[in-house]
């Protein structure tokens, strides 16, 4: 089907979309088809051996026309990252190899290093997702480790997605409810999209919103149905994640999908990877995290009397930075210094206008944080810091560092500029339920 068949609002026909989204069960045997009309004579296919082996177990008769091992097939290893490394190495292969273009098979990682390569070497590329699990598949952006730092950067959609539900549904359920927590950031980076342009005159636009708030709502009602297996929850999932790119596309920004709750899931990536740890998965983070930051929204939409705090000083606020980021504080700078060129200017309209400011975002309708957990229970999936294995002083250092990570004005900065924060952080955790 063609994107504007995916959702009842309009989509702008002159931006740069994926021109197909098959969802639905049975698919496998698309891909041909896909593959020469979107990839080109010889594609190159790329997955990780757990992505590549769901694929063969959905199509073991290879109606889908997949190669053996071999020079048509670039498998990533076990648990690959999406960095810069990878990328250069799927480059190097794709353009040193005379492929047309790229068949991604898996998800988040394997969909941001082929978007990327696809993107740098001027190639097509498509998607069969393995796992419904985040919302990046039809995004105009890659999330891409560059010198230890998350980094969204520019890149190309697929021009075709794939998303067979009997292949998402046998995915482990974890993956599903991890996609679900991504979705569910939806209303508190709207309104932290809202916020940046309230006070920085950044732009905003209602229209992704709309593009993608009937498709979020059908996909929450459906929660308790993902780890039952059930198709119409797969596929109502599914859809709402494609429309969630989608509305990223239309905003020219992942704004619409990624606020101060992203900025946690990021800041923890990047301090598992410092560690050695393994990674979680960036849904089950966003889902608690989401609702950390509908806590915050809430907590200082009540509050009436702010104790503002001094302008500080650039010298100091680096190299409290230098001393909090540790290794990363090289990567991390030159963000946190642009925004942080804002900073008399925001001051003086929170100053002058807070009440009215706080009247504007109690209409937005943030979810409480109890909504939010309930939808995540529903689905089995991580609602609690505990559930992460994140300790609560872990999570306390997260919410004070990490604004510093992006250059986009969230809930978490404007706890800083109201004087909420840090004393109010105990406070967040608490009333979070998480």
């Amino acid at each position: 089907m063609k994107l504007a068949e995916l959702g009842s609002e309009p989509i702008p026909g002159d931006l740069d979309l994926s021109e197909e989204v098959l969802i639905g069960a049975g698919l496998c045997g698309e891909l041909p088809r896909l593959a020469a009309e979107h990839a080109g004579p010889k594609p190159l296919w790329l997955a990780d051996p757990r992505t590549w082996g769901a694929l063969c177990a959905a199509d073991p008769h290879r109606a889908s026309g997949r190669p053996e091992v071999g020079p048509e097939l670039h498998l990533l290893c076990e648990d690959p990252h999406a960095d810069t490394e990878q990328v250069g190495q799927a480059c190097a292969i794709v353009e040193g190899g005379g492929f047309s273009g790229i068949i991604a098979v898996g998800a988040g990682t394997v969909n941001d290093i082929a978007k990327m390569a696809a993107t740098l070497s001027g190639m097509p590329y498509l998607v069969f997702a393995t796992a419904a699990s985040m919302n990046g598949y039809a995004s105009g952006i890659a999330a891409i480790l560059v010198d230890g730092l998350k980094t969204t950067l520019e890149a190309r959609p697929p021009r075709a997605i794939v998303l067979d539900s009997a292949v998402l549904a046998a995915a482990p359920p974890q993956l599903a409810a991890a996609g679900l927590g991504d979705l569910l950031s939806k209303p508190v980076s709207s309104a932290d999209w809202w916020l940046g342009n309230r006070l920085e005159g950044s732009g905003f636009d209602a229209l992704p919103g709309q593009i993608v708030g009937e498709a979020v709502a059908l996909a929450t009602r459906h929660a308790r149905g993902l780890p039952a297996g059930e198709t119409a929850a797969h596929e109502a999932l599914a859809r709402a994640l494609v429309l969630s790119g989608v509305s990223m596309v239309v905003a020219g920004s992942s704004s619409p999908a990624s606020g101060g709750e992203h900025l946690l899931s990021h800041l923890w990536d990047m301090e598992a990877l410092i560690s050695g740890r393994n990674l979680r998965l960036h849904g089950a983070q966003v889902g608690v995290a989401t609702c950390l930051s509908a806590a915050l929204y809430h907590l200082l939409i009540g509050l009436e009397s702010p104790d503002f705090p001094k302008t500080p000083n650039w010298a100091r606020t680096s190299e409290r930075i230098r001393i909090a980021h540790g290794e990363l504080a090289d990567a991390v700078l030159p963000q946190a210094k642009k925004k942080f060129a804002g900073f008399v200017q925001r001051s003086t309209l929170l100053r002058d206008e807070w009440p009215e400011i706080r009247a504007e975002l109690a209409t937005l309708g943030i979810p409480s944080a109890d909504e939010l957990r309930a939808i995540l229970q529903a689905a089995k999936a991580p609602a609690s810091l505990e559930e992460l294995a994140i300790e609560r002083d872990e999570a306390f250092d997260s919410l004070s560092r990490a604004r510093d990570i992006r250059d986009r004005y969230t809930v978490l900065d404007l706890a800083f500029e109201l004087g909420f924060f840090p004393a109010g952080i105990r406070q967040v955790l608490a009333s979070s339920g998480v």
